[in-house]
């Protein structure tokens, strides 16, 4: 009897100084990423938006920079974020190893495109070629056989290749913006150049959507941050977005629950978001938003019963992991309807009138 005695005084000790023993469970790796609202949560590769700006006083084809460009950077399949590459060497200094940098490069990058049916992405590819290189524009005759471009030949008249007068560039910058927790990251691509294209490839026996590659050389890269809204990054969430909020949402009514999507606890997350952010007083939009979340979240906790809350308290208790239901933002946008990765719900829009770019950056209906 002492002996097993003396076995739960030790196991006693033992819990009260190294109470998780020898083993731990999964709860302990997952602090990192869970602590904090999942402040320190890895970001998704789904939730990304890019730009294309093209230089309006070099490109005189307003039919195209003034809705198809905004539509082309919706069009972007994946796109590599920027790569640098160190140039150094290993010196000795009295036996010892210095690493010396003696320059950078920006190593390119490489962005596939959706091959439209409305030839948006094929539109602006024959506008960029046009622009630097004289040959897309030449009539037939330019190419008539001729062993020399000799003063007073028809050939004469025509220019080819890059002798196309061309001073200003196509592009002012292309930028790339990761998104997280409604916030940004913003990769600017200084003075950005198409090094190569490719249409893809047409095949009778494949099933898959055709794509468009470029690979893109750029001068420097500029880093941005801030927070996310309509037109923040500028374009974001301004065409075929549906911005009608979920009945489902806080901003939408919102569900009389404690925890989950548009519950209490989301309600009151996002209310303090925008007040942190100062979105609440950015705009007369914003005050409304912001009033309109605090109403819903009250009428929500009104809604609440007494069994309810402790139904709900009961069930975080007994399994701490639904603790995480309580935040909804996980991968979420302030005004913006992204899935999460445990959802796979999708806003809808409105169907635009069909034009067709014309290979000058005209349209066709």
């Amino acid at each position: 009897m002492a002996n097993y005695f003396t076995q739960f005084l030790q196991g006693a000790a033992t819990g009260a100084i190294n109470p998780k023993g020898l083993v731990s469970n999964w709860q302990h790796a997952t602090r990192l990423f869970v602590d904090e609202s999942y402040r320190l949560s890895p970001r998704t590769k789904f939730l990304y938006y890019a730009r294309f700006e093209i230089d309006t006083k070099a490109v005189k084809a307003q039919a195209y920079t003034g809705r198809h460009q905004e539509e082309f950077n919706m069009l972007i399949k994946s796109a590599d974020l920027p790569k640098f590459t160190f140039d150094s060497v290993v010196k000795n200094q009295y036996n010892r190893k210095k690493i010396i940098y003696k320059g950078i490069n920006y190593d390119p990058i490489n962005i596939t495109m959706h091959d439209d049916s409305n030839g948006i992405v094929n539109a602006l590819w024959a506008l960029y070629y046009g622009y630097y290189i004289a040959d897309r524009q030449q009539p037939n005759a330019a190419w008539s056989a001729t062993k020399y471009r000799a003063p007073d030949t028809p050939q004469d008249n025509f220019r080819y290749g890059l002798d196309n007068k061309v001073t200003a560039p196509f592009f002012k910058s292309i930028s790339i913006y990761t998104m997280s927790r409604r916030r940004f990251n913003g990769y600017t691509l200084v003075n950005p150049r198409i090094k190569t294209w490719s249409h893809g490839q047409m095949d009778y026996g494949a099933s898959e959507f055709n794509e468009n590659t470029m690979t893109i050389e750029y001068e420097a890269v500029q880093y941005s941050t801030g927070t996310v809204r309509k037109n923040t990054p500028k374009g974001f969430a301004t065409l075929h977005y549906d911005s009608v909020p979920s009945p489902l949402s806080v901003q939408g009514g919102g569900v009389a629950t404690l925890t989950g999507d548009g519950g209490v606890l989301d309600g009151l997350e996002s209310i303090f978001g925008d007040l942190s952010s100062g979105n609440t007083f950015d705009s007369f939009g914003g005050f409304m938003s912001t009033a309109i979340k605090s109403i819903n979240t009250y009428k929500n906790f009104k809604g609440l019963s007494l069994n309810q809350l402790k139904s709900e308290a009961v069930n975080i208790l007994s399994n701490p992991q639904n603790i995480s239901t309580a935040i909804s933002t996980v991968g979420g946008v302030v005004g913006a309807v992204f899935p999460s990765n445990k959802s796979t719900t999708q806003g809808t829009s409105s169907s635009p009138k069909r034009m067709v770019p014309d290979a000058t950056g005209g349209e066709q209906a």
